[in-house]
């Protein structure tokens, strides 16, 4: 999956979870965690990420791609800072800009390849020799 479609995935499916724990709170018991508002803020706020990485354009080059939403960090990063009362919520926007820092990550990872961990010493030794 494209970093793009991967976090929009990510985001509507949070957004959706969300609306549905916040339903399921108004008509039902009250269970642990975030109540029934601050749920729909949070997916509210899940919604808001998905706008961001939405109006982005798709791109066949990854690389842009990727450059492209690490510019989104900064406005996800303000919106957090901006949520003062409802640490949940600031939480949707911090975790957003988390995920495009793995995506940002394992991306340049897979760009630059990733070194052998199953390399024995072995090799390593034979290589001295030559």
């Amino acid at each position: 999956m494209l970093p793009r479609e991967y976090l929009l995935s990510r985001f509507r499916t949070d957004a959706d979870t969300l609306r549905q724990r916040a339903e399921s709170l108004s008509s039902g018991p009250p269970q642990p965690g975030p109540d029934a508002i601050t749920s729909r803020a949070m997916a509210t706020a899940c919604e808001d990420v998905v706008a961001m990485v939405a109006a982005i354009p798709e791109q066949s080059d990854t690389v842009g791609m990727i450059s492209t939403l690490t510019a989104l960090i900064p406005l996800l990063d303000a919106r957090a800072a901006a949520v003062t009362n409802a640490p949940p919520v600031r939480a949707v926007y911090v975790g957003a800009s988390t995920r495009i820092r793995e995506v940002a990550d394992a991306e340049a990872r897979h760009q630059h390849g990733a070194p052998n961990a199953m390399r024995d010493e072995s090799d390593a030794e034979h290589e001295d020799d030559d």
